[in-house]
C-alpha cells in the first residue's frame, strides 16, 4: 500500500469529510500570503490557553464588536481606536492577559502591514518560500527568531502547520511521546522524513 493510501485511510477512519479537522487539514492554504498568515497568527494567539470552541465563540463575538481580520485595515488603526475596541469588547478594566493578547495582535498587524509586498513579506519571514507545502522546521525557527509577541516555538509550529507547512507542533501529546521513546523532536522529524511519512 502506498504511503498516500495509508494517509487517506487514516483520514477516512477518523470520519473523512464529516470530521471538521479533516476538512481544515484539506483546506490549508497553498500559497503563503500575509492575509492567511495573519489569520493563523490571531488564531494561535487566542486559542493558546483556551479550548478551540471557546476561542471560536470569543472571536465571533470580537467580530461583532468590530474586530477586523484584515491586517492592512487593523494596521492603520490608531492606538486609541484599538484600545476603544478592546474596552468595548472586554469592558473596563480589560483583563491583563486579554490586553496582552490584543496588543500582540495589533503589533503583528502593524508589522505585517509594514511589508511593501507579499514577496517582501515572504522573503523576510520565510526566506522567500512562496508555497506553503515547502515550509518546514527551519521556517518555525525563522518565525521564532522574529520575536513576535506570543509566538514562541509551540505557536510557531502550530502556525506553520496550519498554513500548510510540514512540521510537528510539539504539544503535550508529542512531548509525552518523545519522553516515552527518549527521542528529540528533531530525531522524530528526521525519522518521519526518512520514512516519507507526512
Amino acid at each position: 500500500m502506498k504511503l498516500n493510501g495509508i494517509f487517506e485511510k487514516c483520514l477516512s477512519d477518523i470520519g473523512g469529510e464529516t470530521n471538521e479537522d479533516v476538512r481544515l487539514y484539506r483546506a490549508r492554504p497553498k500559497r503563503i500570503l500575509r492575509r492567511t498568515f495573519f489569520e493563523h497568527v490571531v488564531w494561535a494567539i487566542w486559542v493558546s490557553g483556551m479550548r478551540r470552541k471557546s476561542a471560536e465563540t470569543f472571536l465571533e463575538h470580537a467580530e461583532e464588536k468590530g474586530f477586523c481580520w484584515d491586517f492592512a485595515e487593523l494596521g492603520t488603526w490608531g492606538k486609541q481606536d484599538f484600545q476603544q475596541f478592546v474596552e468595548k469588547l472586554h469592558g473596563r478594566p480589560v483583563p491583563e492577559r486579554a490586553n496582552k493578547k490584543w496588543k500582540a495582535v495589533y503589533s503583528i498587524a502593524k508589522k505585517i502591514n509594514g511589508y511593501s509586498s507579499e514577496e517582501d513579506f515572504r522573503k523576510s519571514v520565510f526566506g522567500g518560500k512562496g508555497q506553503s507545502a515547502n515550509l518546514d522546521g527551519k521556517d518555525v525557527q525563522r518565525l521564532v527568531n522574529l520575536e513576535l509577541p506570543f509566538i514562541g516555538e509551540r505557536n510557531a509550529h502550530f502556525i506553520i502547520r496550519n498554513i500548510g507547512g510540514e512540521t510537528i507542533k510539539c504539544d503535550r501529546w508529542i512531548e509525552a511521546f518523545l519522553r516515552y521513546y527518549k527521542v528529540s523532536l528533531e530525531e522524530l522529524e528526521n525519522k518521519l522524513q526518512e520514512l516519507q511519512i507526512p
